[in-house]
């Protein structure tokens, strides 16, 4: 179990990693102004809400972007 855990943790960390940079460049290249009209926060998450969520969200965007729901998950 512990090897497992372990590996589980690294895979997660891998698979959010994947996510944040991923959003952040398809921000960088323009594909969600152009498909969506205007920018859009990508919200990078899992089933709660807590820091981790809000930093992540933070990377996947262009600075400023995703403040309304950083905060309050901060405040939450």
């Amino acid at each position: 179990m512990t090897t497992v855990g372990s590996l589980a943790a690294q895979i997660e960390a891998h698979f959010n990693q994947a996510c944040w940079q991923l959003a952040r460049t398809l921000h960088k290249t323009g594909v969600i102004d152009k498909s969506l009209g205007r920018p859009v926060p990508v919200i990078v998450h899992e089933l709660e809400y807590y820091e981790g969520i809000a930093r992540r969200t933070e990377l996947a965007n262009p600075p400023g972007l995703a403040d309304d729901f950083t905060a309050w998950v901060r405040t939450g």
